[in-house]
């Protein structure tokens, strides 16, 4: 599995290199500007490392493989999944396609998320959840406590563990998966299979019509799209495992409304990874 180091030039990888990859969470690249990275300590601004042209372009370069045509559908919503599951957020001059879409033409600022997994962070709560059967479960954290993060484990958990389970992750921007080329790079689990690159709402549908799973996950519900697909899979039968931006059970409710709240049978709202409450 390649390193978030990979994709610099020597110069920035030496100023990354002063951390250790599982304590970082962004590193920011904006032109002319000091190398910005997030750690689990804080901001680290590196005012010896100022970002130029050429820091972007190699960077670029070296996430697209030097071909970033392969990238074009990715790039039109302003990011790129690479090998490892990382994610690149993309910012610059933008312009307006034929077919009406927006595009950025010269990239100037390039922002690395950081892929993190936590091997075992949901064994408290499949502890929880114990043998009975799963109901619709829904993730509730502000960003940046690691939702997307005990998601991934508890896929991989209850894949593993469930014997008859047939999973569908629905990974709209590679982030649950990092799939590359289709193919996760992050182990999900035996029982699970991935459609990535299509909204939430579409591949719902799809994965209910075409998968059969038992069970549906998906990251960060938000919109009529996808509340529709989402009852649409609970008249089905299917189980579902989502995530939503969110500071308390009362703020999610206002969100997403009471009938659509109440389908979810077990709430777990995250202060951080570790730390949680199960209601």
């Amino acid at each position: 599995m390649k390193s978030v180091l990979d994709y610099f030039n020597e110069r920035i990888r030496q100023a990354v290199a002063q951390y250790k990859e599982c304590d970082i969470y962004e590193i920011r690249m904006r032109i002319n500007e000091p190398l910005v990275i997030n750690t689990s300590f804080g901001e680290q601004m590196i005012m010896n490392c100022v970002v130029c042209e050429r820091d972007i372009k190699d960077s670029f370069n070296r996430a697209t493989e030097y071909s970033a045509y392969a990238y074009e559908e990715n790039l039109i919503e302003g990011y790129i999944t690479v090998p490892g599951g990382h994610r690149i957020g993309v910012g610059g001059y933008m312009t307006l396609q034929s077919d009406k879409s927006m595009a950025v033409k010269n990239i100037r600022f390039l922002n690395f998320r950081v892929r993190h997994f936590i091997d075992g962070c949901s064994n408290k709560i499949m502890e929880q959840l114990g043998e009975k059967e799963l109901e619709n479960i829904l993730i509730i954290s502000p960003p940046a406590l690691g939702k997307t993060t005990l998601l991934r484990d508890m896929i991989r958990n209850i894949s593993n563990k469930y014997q008859g389970t047939s999973i569908c992750v629905i990974d709209e921007r590679n982030e649950i998966g990092g799939c590359y080329k289709g193919v996760p790079t992050i182990d999900l689990g035996m029982r699970t299979d991935v459609i990535s690159n299509c909204s939430k709402a579409e591949g719902i549908i799809m994965a209910i019509r075409a998968m059969a799973p038992t069970i549906i996950a998906v990251d960060e519900i938000g919109g009529d799209a996808d509340k529709n697909a989402l009852e649409y899979a609970d008249i089905s039968g299917v189980k579902v495992i989502a995530t939503i931006h969110g500071k308390n059970i009362k703020d999610v409710r206002e969100k997403l409304g009471e009938k659509m709240f109440s389908m979810f049978a077990t709430k777990i709202i995250i202060k951080g990874i570790g730390e949680y409450i199960c209601c």
